[in-house]
């Protein structure tokens, strides 16, 4: 039911690379059931990758994955899967007191055209903050720009929060000395 572990690095990167050229005048910067797993890379780096899902059985499934920076969360990156089959990929960036900075979004959307086959959108949606405040909004769909509308920001803010309450904040590796 989740985009295959192929796909989301694709998807990711996609969306980055459209947002970057769209954007390069801007300034830069309900059940649960969660399954974590811990990713250690090779060079030790003190970067630690912790995954983990959640379902509201309803309306969608997410995948998440949180890094830590010397024990300090930086960025979630989240992949949604619908009910509709629609997909979302989103990513939220963390200061050193976990204020975020900035909230990212891509979303594959099913539009209704004159023919009986939906087509594709893809909406992105990049919303620069100083603590909770938020400094500018882009918003493009298909490459157009677009007016981002208050419900834009709002919604996103909802699920970033909604998603930040799931993952702790400072990671402490399991004890190894048993």
């Amino acid at each position: 039911m989740t985009l295959p572990n192929s796909l989301r690095p694709v998807t990711l990167a996609c969306a980055v690379a459209l947002v970057a050229a769209a954007c390069t005048d801007q300034k830069a910067p309900v059940a649960d059931s969660t399954v974590a797993a811990i990713t250690v890379p090779a060079s030790a780096a003190d970067t630690v990758k912790v995954q983990g899902r959640w379902s509201d059985s309803v309306t969608a499934t997410s995948d998440y994955q949180a890094e830590y920076v010397n024990g300090k969360l930086v960025v979630i990156e989240e992949q949604m899967l619908f009910t509709d089959s629609t997909t979302s990929a989103r990513a939220y960036f963390y200061n050193a007191e976990y204020a975020p900075t900035r909230l990212s979004e891509h979303r594959a959307l099913k539009a209704a055209s004159g023919n009986s086959t939906p087509t594709m959108l893809h909406a992105f949606l990049n919303v620069y903050l100083s603590g909770y405040k938020v400094d500018s909004a882009i918003k493009t769909v298909d490459l157009a720009a677009k007016p981002v509308q208050p419900y834009d920001i709002d919604n996103l803010r909802k699920h970033e929060r909604e998603i930040f309450a799931r993952v702790p904040v400072t990671y402490v590796p399991p004890r190894t000395n048993r």
